[in-house]
């Protein structure tokens, strides 16, 4: 249970595979054995595909956590060509009475609730150069709200296929211990030929190792 599913499909099952696919005599169990290792194949893919859809949606959610701070810096930059680069002035303690920093460096969820005050009281600005920017970071917002749960979509994703290879990996080596006990059965006067048809597993590598970065995360 140790060994990466791209271990136990690659290295051992190829083997095993191919050691009973090479005697006509044992087609039943090369079949079955076959049809464990394209389900492993299958959930591999899917949690593959699955990891990269988490980390594609991470990234366009980074991207525009990027586009809504540039657009609040934008409106702030523009207070401070008002108020003469005074961050006490009214003007710009109505909006950032904490600072920039206090919309743009927080939680993406906190974000989105400051911004949320910073427009509702646009609504009441008359300076029609600020309250322009009602619209602008109204969208800033929204492609962001949307990106953060696309991406909490793709986590879900992720976590449910790496459950199902999880389970999958487990089916795998009851039909590999028991592809071992059909042999051990065919060959009861050698049982030690039944042991040729599997190759040594290797050591499990030490956390950190090739395995251990392909091994899925937990569900």
């Amino acid at each position: 249970m140790d060994l990466a599913p791209e271990t136990l499909l690659k290295t051992l099952g190829i083997y095993h595979l191919t050691r009973l696919k090479a005697d006509k005599n044992l087609k039943e169990l090369a079949d079955a054995f076959e049809r464990g290792q394209q389900r492993l194949k299958e959930k591999m893919e899917a949690f593959d595909a699955a990891y990269t859809a988490s980390q594609t949606a991470m990234a366009v959610r980074d991207g525009e956590d990027a586009a809504f701070d540039m657009t609040v810096g934008a409106f702030a930059n523009d207070i401070l060509k008002i108020t003469g680069n005074s961050r006490k002035a009214p003007l710009y303690l109505k909006y950032f009475p904490d600072g920039i920093g206090a919309v743009t460096d927080t939680p993406l969820e906190e974000e989105l609730l400051k911004a949320g005050v910073i427009v509702g009281k646009l609504a009441e600005e008359e300076d029609e150069s600020l309250k322009a920017y009602s619209g602008i970071i109204r969208t800033a917002m929204d492609n962001l709200g949307k990106a953060i749960d696309l991406h909490k979509a793709a986590i879900d994703m992720e976590n449910q296929a790496a459950g199902l290879l999880k389970v999958e990996k487990v089916n795998w080596l009851d039909a590999y211990k028991r592809s071992y006990r059909d042999l051990a059965r065919i060959f009861y006067k050698t049982p030690k030929k039944a042991e040729t048809y599997f190759k040594p597993a290797p050591k499990p590598k030490k956390k950190g190792g090739d395995d251990a970065k392909k091994e899925p995360p937990k569900a």
